[in-house]
């Protein structure tokens, strides 16, 4: 179960680390050919396109990238579902044993004191039959 839970998260990791590596490529790709195309065409109206075009792709696969983050996601699904009626209910909390303090200072969890009880009776019947 671990080891699934571990490839499970990796494989997370691994896909948020290639996505910020494609946008830091695309980000470079950006500005070295756009500065190529302004070197090349100084003066030229038609470069104003290619940087604002290729710029408002690049904000957007920024935003895509470094925005998305699964547990926002997971959130807003919670919330869209008890909007349309469904209720989440939370898992019970394990309850905690109790420990008592034996007469001579050891400590006995419940369960323990509960399978001595029962030796204890057992022992009783025996002996009174």
């Amino acid at each position: 179960m671990v080891d699934q839970d571990y490839e499970a998260i990796r494989k997370v990791a691994e896909k948020r680390v290639k996505n910020r590596q494609e946008f830091y490529h695309h980000l470079a790709a950006y500005v070295v050919i756009n500065a190529m195309l302004l070197i090349a065409f100084r003066g030229q109206w038609w470069v104003i396109f290619s940087l604002f075009g290729w710029g408002l792709g690049l904000i957007t696969h920024g935003l895509e990238v470094f925005l998305d983050d699964p547990l926002r996601r997971e959130r807003a699904i919670a919330r869209e579902m008890e909007k349309l009626g469904y209720k989440a209910s939370e898992p019970e909390k394990p309850k905690r044993e109790r420990v008592m303090l034996s007469d001579d200072g050891e400590l006995i969890y419940e369960h323990e004191q509960a399978s001595e009880s029962q030796e204890d009776a057992r022992k009783q019947s025996d002996i009174g039959s």
